[in-house]
């Protein structure tokens, strides 16, 4: 396929050693723009004119998505029934050639290149979309270490693409979480796979080889999570103990969020200041860390053994030794028993029960991280469980003003938006929305009330994407229609946003599947429109006029 035209494009060569993934590095010729180009393969179950609408509207909503540590989507085309997308071709090489060239990675660039894709993976979750296929091969790294994540699709949690019937390779199912075999990706999905990558970093190999996709997910389900330290002597043990916890079967129990494992990865260079690895940790004098640790494996990997003692004359029980250790005894489960409970278990507990629906849960879920908090900034876990805390808080407050109970603070602002949160269940938006904008400008969006700024902003930003779209089954079909009609190229770019709104806020919801299969349709009806003004397809872009150029679909 090198040297050949496809459309626009002059494919130059093909990218990466994975024969099976069609991404080649191709020119936009009249633009002079080098891309990365991939192929779509569609599954035979899916109608070609559907999954030609559907990568469209995908495209209209991850171009909206930039961030640095993404490889930007320019657009999609087809050409001689062949659909590719278009994306920026991002300097450097993959994960994956990386590891193939060095083996495995120092612990000091994994948690490097570890926090620029949690980073990326924080700002994508909040989005509310999810990578869902995160591997060593879609994650770019150029000489400077810097990280792009490539090959984002539009995955939302718990939701089944329009082309989940396609087959699951075994190398990328390597990766992915054990939930996702049953129940579908989510938040938690992507944690897990970013374990696997860092797991994979330290130590050159996967957590679980790659078998049959049956038994390797039950080796995921039922086999003890790896431990790093078990295979290389260099890992930081707060390192270690991340990827396990991110390893973790149970979503559950994985980090709440990847803002938390962010925070955790940073947290890791402050702890590790001393580039003690985790076997001399183990190994060493007592310390916190490693209080109840087990120190046969480091022994092992150390080569150490175990000198046998010679016995005594008389009774064992009447020895110095065995008198002493009762003594040593006595005084660690004395310390045991005065010893506060330690924040990671505090941490935990909270983090399980704010999984709940529960309100009471909720509360002492806060009470747990009020203690957490009050041990101060030098704790590890103060940001995540002040994050939580807070989070526990706005549910709190949204729980009790929806229902109409007293809300546990009656502070001015707390009153305040207990009343704009009636105004608009009482459908009164425009007033409600006057409330939520002023309480963004009078609350401290880092201060004591910070619960209160964010459901303020996030109500805000809702009322005012519900005064453009209804809620009504037939408004939204005369909407659709209105859209529809318009003639001219600015007007039909201005459509086509408005109805991949309509589908992106419509999908998968019940009673509205009609709604979504119109303005499937109506988006197609304005691609033809627009071809037909501009058959080209190589004029500037009149949709993204800072970028001045744009591709065009070719249906």
């Amino acid at each position: 396929m090198e040297n050949t035209r496809i459309g626009p494009f002059l494919i130059i060569k093909r990218l990466g050693t994975n024969r099976r993934q069609k991404v080649f590095h191709a020119q936009q010729v009249i633009q002079k723009r080098d891309v990365a180009l991939k192929f779509i393969s569609v599954p035979p179950t899916v109608n070609w004119n559907r999954a030609v609408d559907k990568i469209n509207i995908e495209v209209d909503v991850l171009k909206q998505l930039t961030h640095p540590k993404l490889v930007q989507l320019h657009g999609a085309g087809v050409v001689d029934e062949k659909i590719f997308l278009a994306h920026e071709l991002a300097p450097g090489e993959s994960l994956t050639a990386m590891l193939s060239r060095r083996g495995r990675l120092a612990p000091d660039l994994v948690v490097e290149i570890g926090r620029q894709i949690a980073e990326l993976l924080q700002f994508l979750h909040q989005q509310d979309v999810i990578h869902a296929r995160l591997t060593p091969d879609k994650i770019i790294v150029d000489k400077n270490h810097k990280v792009k994540v490539a090959d984002l699709r539009l995955n939302r949690s718990k939701r089944k693409r329009w082309d989940s019937g396609q087959k699951r390779e075994l190398d990328v199912a390597a990766y992915m979480a054990p939930e996702q075999f049953t129940e579908g990706a989510s938040n938690k999905s992507d944690i897990y796979s970013l374990g696997v990558i860092l797991y994979e970093m330290l130590t050159g190999k996967l957590p679980y080889e790659p078998d049959t996709m049956g038994r390797m997910n039950r080796k995921k389900m039922e086999q003890a999570v790896p431990s790093v330290a078990s295979n290389v002597m260099n890992c930081p043990v707060w390192l270690d103990k991340i990827v396990c916890q991110m390893l973790d079967p149970e979503p559950r129990n994985r980090p709440h969020s990847a803002r938390a494992v962010v925070f955790a990865l940073d947290e890791i260079k402050n702890i590790d200041s001393t580039k003690k690895a985790a076997v001399s940790q183990v190994t060493g004098n007592f310390n916190p860390l490693t209080a109840g640790t087990d120190k046969t494996e480091a022994n092992r990997l150390l080569g150490k053994k175990t000198k046998k003692r010679p016995e005594k004359d008389r009774p064992f029980y009447e020895s110095v030794p065995f008198l002493l250790g009762c003594l040593v005894m006595i005084a660690i489960i004395s310390g045991i028993a005065l010893r506060p409970t330690s924040s990671k278990t505090l941490f935990s507990s909270a983090a399980e029960m704010m999984d709940s629906d529960e309100l009471a849960q909720w509360r002492t879920a806060r009470a747990n991280l009020k203690t957490i908090m009050e041990r101060g900034k030098d704790d590890e876990f103060f940001e995540p469980a002040t994050e939580l805390y807070f989070e526990s808080r706005r549910r709190t407050m949204v729980e009790q003003a929806e229902r109409g109970q007293p809300l546990w603070t009656q502070s001015e602002n707390t009153i305040r938006i207990g009343k704009a949160i009636k105004l608009q269940q009482d459908n009164q938006l425009e007033q409600a929305k006057r409330e939520f904008s002023i309480l963004t400008t009078l609350v401290d969006p880092q201060g004591d009330e910070r619960h209160i700024f964010l459901e303020a902003q996030n109500r805000l930003a809702a009322i005012k994407h519900a005064t453009t779209l209804p809620t009504d089954v037939d408004e939204l079909t005369k909407l659709i229609d209105q859209l529809t009609e318009v003639e001219d190229l600015s007007a039909i770019s201005k459509s086509k946003q408005k109805l991949a709104d309509i589908i992106f806020t419509y999908s998968g919801k019940e009673d509205y599947d009609s709604i979504v299969l119109l303005a499937e349709s109506s988006m197609n009806l304005l691609r033809q429109k627009r071809d037909k003004l501009d058959p080209s397809g190589l004029t500037p872009s009149r949709e993204n006029p800072a970028s001045g150029e744009t591709l065009k679909d070719k249906d």
